[in-house]
């Protein structure tokens, strides 16, 4: 079997083949891996493990590598979190995924597995149990010369599996047009647009937000990449209306209708805070949809830590609506404004 496949890491477009793989040692390093002797279930779980070298990084010191599971199953979905430094991309991220981990994708009709499961478990090691389960405030996204995804899931709505990568990249990168770590921006399918409320969107958030849709390939007027433009940290707003509205609305499944009420509020919330900039992805994107989240709600963190149990509010609704515009579950026809 043998696939065109772009990645997503330098770009570099290349013909992928069982016939050369490589498994991860415990030591972090790769090495080839042979299956030609291999079948059954054994081959099965040798290939769920087994990773594909992109040829343009060989030999080099970025040499890069990408789980087999991400290519076996179509187009994968890249999506990429955006906005400045401080602004809770990681803790939103990791909100997310501790979200999915108990099965919160179930009321959208979707599952979810790993990808690459050791690294997944790392990234639940690292990110999502610390702020879940030890309270602890992470740490800001560190800057990096070659951009991995952070995380990446097996996203299925019964009839069809995706590939879903997520990347998490440092603020202070995505406002450069050179970074290498910026590099797999023209590959993504998707954006989520991190607002945090408290800043001053003409100091931060158009930077980021500007460097990056100005990063992205168009056709016409409009760009073709979905957004979704979330407003986070809504535990400090939670008291000021329609904030706390939404932030405690209940919802099961997929709502359109629901989706545009909030992304007009949302749109009014921002505009008369005269934050213009943030609203950049629903000018410049064709399909754009806006959300208010909380990715601790409510805990205050001191020295470090929360002083309170961590309970995000609503931040799979962002993530859902992104899924539909980009088709990876049914319904994204009625989904984007």
């Amino acid at each position: 079997m043998v696939n065109t496949v772009l990645c997503p890491i330098c770009l570099h477009e290349f013909e992928w083949s069982e016939d050369e793989l490589f498994e991860r040692t415990s030591a972090g390093e790769y090495r080839a891996l042979d299956l030609a002797d291999e079948t059954g279930p054994r081959r099965a779980d040798l290939l769920r493990a087994a990773h594909v070298r992109c040829p343009a990084s060989a030999g080099q010191a970025t040499e890069h590598h990408l789980p087999h599971a991400y290519v076996r199953h179509g187009q994968p979905l890249v999506i990429g979190l955006v906005g400045g430094p401080q602004t809770g991309k990681t803790h939103l991220l990791a909100a997310m995924i501790w979200a999915i981990e108990r099965n919160g994708l179930s009321s959208y009709g979707l599952t979810a597995s790993a990808v690459d499961i050791e690294r997944h478990q790392n990234y639940l090691d690292t990110y999502v149990h610390p702020l879940m389960i030890d309270r602890k405030a992470l740490s800001r996204t560190p800057q990096q010369d070659l951009a991995e995804f952070a995380d990446a899931l097996l996203i299925s709505d019964g009839e069809h599996t995706t590939a879903v990568a997520f990347f998490d990249i440092a603020g202070e990168s995505l406002r450069s047009t050179t970074a290498e770590a910026t590099r797999f921006l023209p590959a993504v399918g998707g954006l989520l647009f991190v607002v945090d409320p408290s800043e001053d969107p003409n100091t931060v958030g158009d930077r980021s937000f500007g460097a990056v849709l100005d990063r992205l390939p168009r056709s016409g007027g409009r760009l073709e990449v979905p957004a979704a433009v979330v407003v986070t940290k809504c535990d400090m707003l939670r008291l000021q209306s329609p904030v706390d509205e939404w932030l405690y609305a209940s919802g099961d499944g997929l709502d359109p209708a629901a989706i545009l009420a909030e992304s007009r509020d949302v749109y009014a919330f921002l505009h008369k805070r005269k934050a213009q900039p943030w609203l950049s992805p629903y000018d410049k994107c064709r399909r754009c949809t806006l959300h208010f989240a909380s990715a601790t709600g409510g805990a205050a963190a001191s020295d470090g830590r929360f002083l309170r149990e961590v309970r995000p509010r609503r931040v799979l609704e962002p993530l859902a609506a992104l899924l539909a515009m980009t088709n990876v579950m049914s319904g994204g026809q009625e989904v984007g404004i």
